[in-house]
């Protein structure tokens, strides 16, 4: 399944996050999360090794470790995030479940930051999905490690919350173009 940027909309749907981003006013999320496991050591060296790479969201558990559910294709792109570079900017973007989002990342010295400053404001049709947009954006602030199973050309990443939670990616189609 493509992500939620086709090549000849990336260039458009980034230019409507960032002008939600300027008129949406919502208040700044980062997470800063360690690396654990020697392919997200090896990853984490710079910014450039997540670059240009997407990650679709295909399970998520609480810190009980009971599933939370995670909308599926109802017609829109898959939950997930874009992890974006031109030159030394380094962006995040994605679904939410019902809306984009995008942010910027920085990924040195072992850790991940990743701040989501804004999403569109296009209407839920259910509380539950909205519910659901809401704990993911915020969760996306409150990484505290992440792991990738290979440093070379990861296929999973998985997201460590510092609430005990656990979302698990599986890697998408490579983004083909920069920002």
């Amino acid at each position: 399944m493509p992500f939620p940027f086709p090549p000849r909309c990336l260039a458009a749907a980034l230019a409507a996050a960032a002008c939600a981003a300027i008129l949406s006013g919502c208040a700044t999320t980062t997470g800063h999360a360690q690396a654990k496991g020697p392919g997200a050591t090896q990853a984490a060296t710079t910014s450039d090794s997540l670059a240009e790479t997407t990650w679709e969201l295909v399970k998520w558990t609480d810190k009980q470790g009971s599933a939370m559910a995670v909308p599926g294709s109802n017609g829109n792109p898959p939950v997930g995030l874009a992890f974006l570079a031109q030159g030394r900017d380094y962006r995040v973007a994605g679904f939410s479940g019902c809306n984009r989002y995008m942010g910027a990342y920085r990924l040195e010295g072992g850790k991940l930051s990743i701040t989501v400053p804004a999403a569109t404001r296009m209407g839920c049709p259910s509380d539950q999905l909205a519910g659901f947009e809401t704990a993911y954006l915020k969760a996306l602030g409150r990484i505290a490690t992440f792991t990738l199973d290979s440093g070379g050309m990861p296929r999973n990443m998985t997201l460590n919350l510092q609430d005990g939670g656990i979302m698990t990616f599986k890697r998408g189609e490579d983004a083909p173009t920069r920002m």
